[in-house]
């Protein structure tokens, strides 16, 4: 098999090396987002002096990443929470389907995980636990009767826990009307008791005079993320409002009862950008979870949208997704109030920093050389994976991907292992051994949004001619569309796509990198429907190999893979 190298560099703000040595160090201002790339939703529990955190994954395999803080401003992914196939089945789903919403609590040396799996059969909510939250996990517990998404889980000072969802109302008083409901959950028989509760009801905040309305019904939409507190003998219930873009808010209400009923702080919503100008930075704040640190102290994590691009408002132009963002709190009287000593219920981007000796990281390279016996976390796949059809053992420092008929474009799992694209600009290099036999075999590089859009740049055959070539794919197109092309007969190449926003260029070196030749300059996707896809998750760099369709008995073998800042 001929020798390939193929190096791809996207340039990027920051990543991630996992070889780093941390240092501790005083922390006065940090910026947002904590935890960058597709990595929404998130969830945080707290055991000490060290914090978890997990968040959405949808039609991603492993399911849920668990970070781990000593500091919460610097984050490092340990493990993944569904990272077994029999723990998810996420066969055959659209793209945003799958796993949503996760919420992690800690009780009694066990850690809980509540989520939802939407768009397969048997779905709905369910918990798996550990005793160690890197993993192994448990397998599922459904949970009979919890209805809706974006589940919690309480754990009441008497013992007692409850679980919280969404429901829509048999009949609606406006449009996306939702409600939450509680309920007690016994953990011993993974089973629902006693009487269910409605906590929210989103029909009453329909009059024009209330908060979390303004003046706009669509800031009611969709009522979602519950999640349950308690301090100082009052339940606090929270929850996010909106919808996940633009209108995006987070409000808080409080009781003496669990069930209720409800009063709601007057100066809701305590987080939101929904009154910003639309070509704003930062966009989208809400799905929020709070959590204490330190001596008593409070925070607040939540997701945001960065629009890298200033222009008028014309349509998603979030390259990396929804991210996680960090605030601190000031709960020292009635109500939490966010970013005491910035813009107050806003986020920003450099914002103070707990109270916490920080932890830094050497956060400029990621990189695998594959020496390991089993894939890094940060891998992922596209649905489930049904067979082994990667190696790290068919050569000793290489992993192996095998061609498979499978596509990127169709609602299976195709041969692809990527990682989440963390930055607007960022870099990835790959080496890669691989030899087409035929018009139906290629292998490379894939910047993947959704199956509908996403860029390849790979070796393939055509007209029995070895060809390098970079394609799009956007969601208007039937096909793949070639960006540029042209025939290679060396056998060592390395490849070079850089990228900014939704700009990308390709370049080549038929020799040792040092001389390179353009491929295509800047080809620039903001127009196109590129831009559209991804509708709630975020950009993945890796590695792919198809057959596109037909059998095939040729695998590609990559030497090492890197990912680092340009």
């Amino acid at each position: 098999m001929g020798k390939l190298i193929f190096l791809l560099t996207i340039f990027a703000i920051t990543a991630c090396n996992t070889q780093s040595k941390e240092v501790v160090r005083a922390c006065d201002t940090f910026t947002n987002p904590i935890i960058s790339g597709f990595n929404p939703d998130p969830s945080i529990c707290r055991v000490k002096d060290d914090y978890y955190l997990v968040t959405s994954t949808f039609e991603y395999f492993p399911g849920v990443p668990i970070y781990h803080s000593k500091d919460l401003v610097n984050w490092k992914q340990i493990g993944n929470v569904l990272h077994r196939p029999s723990q998810l089945n996420l066969d055959g789903l659209e793209c945003s389907q799958g796993i949503f919403a996760p919420c992690i609590r800690y009780n009694k040396g066990v850690f809980y995980m509540v989520t939802t799996l939407v768009g397969q059969r048997p779905g709905g909510d369910f918990i798996v636990t550990a005793t160690n939250p890197a993993g192994p996990w448990s397998d599922p517990h459904w949970i009979d009767g919890a209805t809706g998404i974006d589940p919690d889980l309480f754990f009441d000072d008497d013992g007692k826990v409850y679980m919280s969802g969404t429901f829509k109302p048999e009949e609606p008083a406006f449009y996306k009307h939702n409600n939450i409901w509680v309920q007690e959950l016994d953990v011993e028989n993974w089973e629902l008791v006693g009487e269910r509760k409605t906590l929210v009801d989103g029909a009453d905040f329909v009059n024009d005079d209330n908060p979390i309305r303004g003046d706009s019904e669509a800031h009611l939409y969709a009522i979602e993320a519950p999640h349950l507190y308690k301090k100082d003998g009052w339940y606090y219930s929270t929850f996010s409002h909106g919808g996940t873009g633009y209108n995006h808010a987070f409000s808080i209400f409080r009781s003496k009862h669990i069930f209720g009923p409800y009063e709601g702080n007057p100066n809701n919503p305590i987080l939101t950008h929904r009154d910003y100008p639309r070509y704003s930075y930062i966009m989208a704040t809400g799905h929020a979870d709070l959590f204490t640190y330190g001596n008593n102290n409070w925070g607040i994590v939540y997701l945001i949208k960065r629009q890298f691009k200033e222009d008028t408002f014309k349509s998603n132009r979030y390259i990396l997704g929804r991210e996680t963002a960090l605030s601190l709190i000031d709960w020292s009287g009635d109500w939490p109030i966010v970013n005491p000593k910035g813009k107050i219920t806003r986020c920003e981007v450099e914002q103070a920093c707990p109270n916490l000796p920080l932890h830094t990281f050497d956060n400029k390279h990621w990189e695998d050389d594959f020496e390991s016996t089993t894939l890094h976390p940060q891998w992922t796949f596209i649905r489930t994976p049904r067979s082994e059809w990667w190696s790290l053992s068919n050569k000793k420092g290489s992993l192996s991907i095998d061609l498979r008929p499978e596509m990127l474009h169709q609602k299976v799992n195709p041969s692809f292992i990527g990682k989440r694209q963390e930055h607007a600009k960022f870099s990835v290099s790959a080496q890669m051994e691989f030899t087409p036999r035929n018009t139906s075999e290629e292998a490379g590089i894939v910047i993947h949004r959704e199956r509908n859009s996403y860029l390849k740049y790979t070796l393939a055959k055509v007209d029995d001619k070895t060809i390098l070539r970079a394609v799009v794919r956007c969601s208007n197109m039937q096909n793949d569309s070639l960006i540029a092309q042209l025939p290679i007969s060396a056998s060592e190449l390395l490849l070079k796509v850089t990228g900014q926003n939704f700009e990308y260029a390709f370049e080549y070196s038929v020799n040792d990198g040092k001389n390179w030749l353009t491929l295509k300059d800047a080809v620039d996707l903001t127009e196109t429907k590129y831009i559209y896809s991804a509708r709630f998750t975020g950009p993945f760099v890796g590695m792919y190999a198809s057959s596109n369709g037909k059998e095939s008995s040729n695998d590609a073998l990559f030497d090492w893979f890197k990912y680092s800042e340009f």
